[in-house]
């Protein structure tokens, strides 16, 4: 509720880029081979994602301008080559990422960052850390050198709702860019 007596409703949102099926087809045999070694649950396969910027609970009516905002971020495609499963014992989880990541992506958040702080809007200051996740609740660690990295053409970003659902989590497309 605002001060003048209105309801204002939230939505969870964030920026993520969306593996094709391919891809998600490789994460979710590497979750099934991980959780059935190292325990937890592994995340539903249309979930796998790699988070660009998290912002939070977001009023209905500011998601028009979120997306405005996010007209002028020009960046580059990239390829992602995700070879190295960790495992964040704070978080149990296990996820894989890239021994080396491409320029263009801290490009793409960094950009980010800037217009989204520009037009006023919130978000977590904390280190960009890249990854997917592939298990939650992971019982034991994992550290592995994948010998085939799971390759990943990276064309477009989103902005992504997170519903919480009797299910799990839903995550909702809201807008699509695409790179150059």
């Amino acid at each position: 509720m605002t001060n003048n007596g209105t309801n204002t409703e939230f939505i969870r949102v964030f920026f993520a880029i969306f593996p094709n099926k391919l891809v998600q087809k490789q994460l979710a045999h590497q979750a099934e081979i991980l959780e059935s070694t190292y325990g937890g649950r592994k995340v539903r396969t249309q979930n796998f994602h790699l988070t660009l910027l998290f912002l939070g609970d977001i009023s209905t009516h500011r998601i028009e301008a979120l997306q405005q905002t996010m007209k002028n971020i020009s960046a580059k495609k990239f390829e992602l080559s995700l070879d190295k499963v960790c495992y964040w014992k704070r978080n149990q989880i296990t996820y894989i990422q890239a021994n080396q990541f491409p320029n263009e992506l801290f490009f793409l958040v960094d950009s980010l960052k800037t217009a989204l702080s520009e037009a006023g809007f919130l978000f977590d200051k904390y280190i960009y850390k890249p990854h997917v996740t592939l298990i939650r609740k992971a019982t034991h660690s994992a550290e592995i050198d994948l010998p085939i990295p799971i390759k990943w053409e990276v064309n477009e970003w989103s902005l992504i709702q997170s519903k919480q659902t009797e299910h799990g989590v839903d995550y909702i497309p809201l807008k699509q860019w695409n790179l150059k």
